[in-house]
């Protein structure tokens, strides 16, 4: 007698899909924002890299949050720089950053492609269950946006 091996759902296949690129971004997007503390310099250094230690702090947490729910779906998720490099969707910086408006301006980029990938989500399935963290997570960029926006005035 073979064991029954439930296959996932279309549903919960779309779900594993949307966490993997999400999971992407926002891994890539927490490198990008732990590397731009440790390189960043000008006016006021120590208040900005107090600003993205505490991005760093709330990517880290979104990254290790949908790792769980990935895995709770029952998908390993690959933990190499170079798997999430590939899959992102974020612009990638060819050249090294310098100087503080580029960084925070190649910062702004990646949040605000971020905040469109989640809320096209958001509109297309709306009051869906899977997608309880969006919203949170959404606005969670948005104050990273505004914050961003602030040092560049």
């Amino acid at each position: 007698m073979e064991p029954e091996i439930e296959s996932p759902g279309e549903k919960s296949v779309q779900i594993l899909e949307f966490l993997e690129l999400m999971l992407a971004d926002e891994y890539v997007l927490a490198v990008r924002t732990r590397d731009a503390r440790r390189n960043v310099y000008g006016r006021n250094v120590t208040g900005l890299r107090k600003l993205f230690r505490e991005h760093c702090k709330c990517l880290n947490s979104a990254v290790v949050d949908m790792e769980g729910r990935a895995r709770s779906l029952g998908r390993r998720t690959p933990a190499t720089f170079a798997h999430y490099m590939k899959a992102t969707r974020l612009y990638v910086h060819n050249e090294k950053l310098t100087g503080q408006k580029e960084i925070i301006g190649a910062l702004l980029e990646d949040h605000q492609s971020v905040i469109r990938t989640l809320a096209g989500a958001r509109r297309s399935r709306p009051g869906s269950d899977f997608l309880e963290f969006v919203t949170p997570l959404l606005d969670q960029h948005i104050r990273m946006v505004d914050t961003l926006r602030e040092w560049l005035q």
